[in-house]
């Protein structure tokens, strides 16, 4: 069957995650309210001067020594540089390219713990300061997810599909775990070994996904010179989750916390590691890339024509690009001799034809004639 690699921007999670410079406003947003919730009421802050929501100060001295309050502080003070320089990738590669390094621990635990709040309890907490057009899982990730799940040897992803996205979020996860049973989906960790999403160093071990910039929900915690993994445990309990997590802040500014295994930007790979020779090869091996809600901002440039190169023109059969603002110029940029593909390109931007994540069937099932019968 037809080896098809799912491309994905921020668009794919667009009906449950805020993305771009919504994304910004609602860290500012989230940030802003639960500061005000903990300084009103749990936590006996009370007395609190309002410059403690001026994030845009870098000024720190008048924060509590509370470290929950540092880190939903922190994510609103990333949510203004977001706005500053358009989006948080831009701001992280800012400081990535001046060795900012402290800065930018913190810049990678507040995405993380900002999506871990917003995947989970967004429901429950932020509804009334958000868009209600968000939902915990998007749909099109669960009915593509009715199709492409096998039954063997446990629930597992048709072997001839892969995933690629730039996304921070675990909506793909969140959606695959939906399928398992009851009491096997309350661990990512265990996720992982149906789905493989996790970066690895096995070299014969090729993920389901592979999120280009990491993804929330993981540190390293290093102790006795020791790395280990650790998940954020969620829960539905929102004091629970804090209770977990909240010494995050005072760990990642002595290092002991660390989000590098996890949330990675592409640019900070070696594009000849091993995480991008595993993409390279599911790339190499692509004979229809589906594109889905990704604009191909200047700043991926490198990373995209770097994937895009690995495309073999005599064995990719179609490239589907879906999105709103799709347009055929902006795939054959990424291709050194474009004239070699563009007769494979579509573009598939009509509202009523974003309802679902394209699925081409005709390269997808295999059908067979049955004798005597007349095809058109």
């Amino acid at each position: 069957m037809t080896k098809i690699t799912y491309y994905l921007g921020a668009g794919a999670s667009y009906n449950s995650c805020p993305i771009l410079e919504n994304q910004a406003e609602m860290m500012i947003k989230i940030a802003e309210f639960e500061i005000k919730e903990s300084t009103t009421i749990s936590d006996g802050y009370g007395g609190l001067t309002s410059s403690i929501y001026n994030f845009i100060s870098e000024e720190l001295k008048d924060l509590p020594d509370n470290n929950k309050i540092k880190i939903l502080w922190h994510i609103g003070y990333f949510g203004y540089k977001a706005k500053e320089y358009n989006t948080i990738d831009t701001y992280a590669r800012k400081l990535y390219l001046n060795d900012e390094i402290d800065e930018l621990n913190l810049l990678k635990m507040c995405v993380s713990v900002f999506f871990d709040l917003w995947e989970n309890f967004h429901e429950n907490r932020y509804k009334e300061l958000s868009d209600s057009k968000y939902i915990k899982i998007d749909n099109r990730y669960k009915s593509i997810f009715s199709i492409l799940l096998n039954k063997e040897n446990g629930i597992k992803l048709n072997n001839n599909f892969k995933f690629i996205t730039w996304n921070y979020d675990l909506q793909i996860e969140s959606a695959f775990k939906m399928f398992l049973k009851n009491e096997e989906d309350n661990d990512f960790n265990r996720i992982n070994d149906h789905f493989k999403f996790k970066e690895n160093q096995n070299d014969s071990d090729i993920n389901d996904i592979f999120h280009l910039n990491g993804h929330r929900g993981f540190f390293t915690d290093k102790n006795n010179n020791e790395e280990k993994e650790f998940i954020i445990k969620i829960s539905n309990q929102f004091d629970d989750y804090w209770h977990n997590i909240e010494w995050l802040f005072e760990s990642t500014e002595k290092g002991s916390a660390n989000f590098n295994n996890f949330i990675k930007y592409a640019w900070e790979h070696n594009l000849k590691d091993n995480f991008f020779n595993k993409i390279s090869k599911v790339m190499n091996e692509t004979e229809v890339l589906i594109i889905i809600g990704y604009s191909f901002p200047a700043f991926n440039r490198e990373i995209d024509q770097f994937l895009f190169s690995k495309i073999l023109p005599n064995k990719i059969k179609k490239i589907i690009y879906q999105d709103p603002n799709g347009s055929i110029q902006l795939i054959e940029n990424l291709f050194e001799i474009p004239d070699l593909i563009k007769k494979k390109i579509e573009i598939i931007s009509e509202t009523k034809s974003l309802t679902q994540f394209y699925l081409p069937n005709n390269y997808f099932i295999t059908q067979k004639k049955k004798p005597g019968l007349v095809w058109n």
